[in-house]
């Protein structure tokens, strides 16, 4: 989540519904309510680098970009992605279009009985069962979140008028991703 501004301003806008932001919006974390946009990022496990990324609004739910993402990274071997990714849809494009695994973290919430399941869908949560030792790679995507937030601050881009999020964004992206290459360029 991208904060556009401070928590307490946020709260005012709302009980004044006076945004100024209109594309931000409110979204449930693990952190609690929060306001602002969501960014969306592909990220290549081998080489650690950010392939794609895409910022919406904060409410917009992660399966709403889903194909976008998806098609960033078409010809790789395994996609990784958590349970918000654990929808019939989901498992149903990349089946279609992917020579692909899907490797999708369970949605609890949604139910995983086995006679009740949607095809596609027990078929990716079997896929994921039998690979659950790749899915453990995806700390490599929480630990590029957590660069990105702490070194490279992008957790609070504050709105202006003429702010454009991508290209934030995508400056933070290029630098993260020159810090990597750099990295390993360098054998550290």
């Amino acid at each position: 989540m991208i904060h556009t501004c401070k928590h307490s301003a946020a709260m005012m806008r709302k009980a004044w519904n006076n945004y100024k932001d209109h594309v931000s919006g409110w979204s449930k974390t693990t952190k609690g309510w929060s306001y602002g946009r969501k960014c969306h990022m592909t990220i290549d496990i081998d080489s650690l680098q950010i392939i794609e990324w895409m910022v919406t609004k904060g409410n917009l739910h992660d399966s709403h970009v889903s194909h976008d993402m998806i098609d960033s990274v078409r010809y790789f071997s395994y996609i990784l992605a958590d349970s918000a990714y654990d929808a019939s849809n989901i498992y149903d494009y990349v089946f279609e279009n992917m020579h692909s695994l899907p490797i999708i973290d369970t949605n609890k919430r949604r139910g995983i009985v086995d006679n009740r399941l949607p095809v596609n869908r027990k078929v990716g949560i079997d896929l994921t069962n039998e690979y659950a030792s790749l899915y453990s790679l995806r700390w490599e995507i929480v630990r590029t979140f957590s660069i990105l937030g702490e070194i490279m601050k992008v957790e609070y881009i504050w709105y202006t008028n003429n702010r454009d999020y991508d290209t934030a964004i995508g400056l933070k992206t290029i630098a993260y991703n020159l810090m990597v290459i750099s990295h390993k360029e360098l054998g550290e």
